[in-house]
């Protein structure tokens, strides 16, 4: 039996794709080894149900946010060492420089705040870039969600390659499952759409690109191809300050633009099977999930040329140059305007987003502890 320790900080209510990729450790772990025990470390901001009903699994909460270095680099260590743990997983970028646990994993998602460092909020950045250059030099095996990723790691910090890790992200298991009849109609109803829209789901913010969807919408929403269609927005605000509602207001679409918020998780497939198209025109990712939520959903999907979205969308989506308001009304009006397309691209779609299914994520992660531990 070996103690693992799994940074869960970043899983509570309104939780962005790292919070939903930890999650996705936290339920799928333990089950997949229970002769291993798993400790939690997480936040009370998390939701009061626990991650997991395994017998196998401790969960220690504190009274620390996703992101805290006094805590991360000053505490921690020493509730590594009381477990004790056999390896930390730090899920979110920061490893403590002082160790704790025997062995120590980090996943280091993408690296924006060095490649744009004008998208990232200063402070947000600081933390990151200074955290992840030290994680970088002391962990003893590097997890990071795609090839693009990898490559920007290794030629923006100078680290080895053959210790960094590819494992991709996953989708959960609700994105695929059959809806029950009537569901996306009355998911509808419930936010007040359309019968045609245009979905985005994420934060509103300048990384995501949504001031350049915003200019790429007004350039079609009066077509014809657009009849009847609005923009919906799904999300809250990111890690540095936008104001979407006033973008929208300036961008002068506010008659063919809904803001839905946060949207339930329990919501997002009924909102994304729906959807005419789903488009994520984001600047920079490291993965991008919400692209292979919207295909496993049946949504054709418009993405970014740029980062990891083509690698990670494939053949399976129309690709658009995220600079380009241009291009990206274009892809827009194509796929608005011609149904065959938007059927195509929904097969695709869907058989792309099968190869990303529940467990694998989880499955190659435990691979990886084990070998970092020297057990296969």
């Amino acid at each position: 039996m070996v103690r693992i320790a799994l940074d869960c900080r970043s899983v509570f209510p309104g939780m962005g794709g790292i919070g939903r990729y930890t999650a996705s450790l936290a339920h799928g772990l333990p089950h997949l080894a229970q002769s291993d025990e798993f400790h939690f470390l997480t936040t009370e901001r998390k939701e009061a149900e626990d991650l997991s009903q395994a017998g196998n699994v401790f969960e220690r909460r504190f009274p620390v946010g996703m992101i805290d270095e006094r805590w991360e680099q000053l505490e921690l260590p020493g509730e590594l060492a009381a477990i004790p743990a056999d390896l930390y997983h730090a899920t979110c970028f920061s490893l403590p420089v002082a160790g704790g646990a025997r062995r120590m994993v980090a996943t280091v998602h993408d690296v924006v705040f060095r490649r744009f460092p004008e998208l990232v909020a200063p402070r947000l950045r600081e933390y990151l870039d200074r955290w992840t250059e030290a994680t970088l030099g002391i962990a003893d095996r590097v997890i990071t969600v795609s090839e693009f990723s990898k490559q920007e790691i290794c030629g923006l910090y100078g680290t080895d390659p053959d210790r960094i890790v590819v494992i991709y992200n996953s989708i959960d298991e609700r994105f695929y499952a059959e809806l029950p009849r009537g569901r996306v109609e009355e998911v509808r109803r419930h936010f007040k759409l359309p019968a045609r829209y245009v979905l985005y789901v994420g934060s509103l913010e300048e990384k995501k690109n949504i001031p350049r969807l915003l200019q790429a919408w007004g350039m079609v929403a009066h077509e014809k191809a657009a009849a009847g269609c609005k923009l919906v927005l799904a999300g809250g605000g990111g890690g540095k300050e936008f104001d979407a509602a006033a973008a929208v207001y300036r961008d002068g679409v506010g008659g063919s633009v809904l803001l839905l918020g946060r949207v339930p998780d329990q919501e997002l497939p009924a909102l994304m099977a729906g959807a005419e198209v789903f488009v994520y025109p984001s600047i920079y990712e490291g993965f991008g999930l919400p692209v292979l939520e919207a295909m496993a959903c049946g949504a054709p999907v418009i993405t970014s040329k740029s980062s990891s979205l083509a690698e990670v969308a494939g053949e399976a989506a129309r690709l658009a140059e995220p600079e380009s308001a241009d291009d990206l009304s274009m892809a827009l009006r194509e796929l608005l305007g011609n149904r065959e397309l938007r059927r195509e691209l929904n097969m695709r779609g869907k058989e792309r987003a099968a190869r990303f299914g529940p467990g694998r994520c989880v499955q190659e992660t435990l691979a990886l502890y084990h070998d970092v531990l020297g057990h296969g």
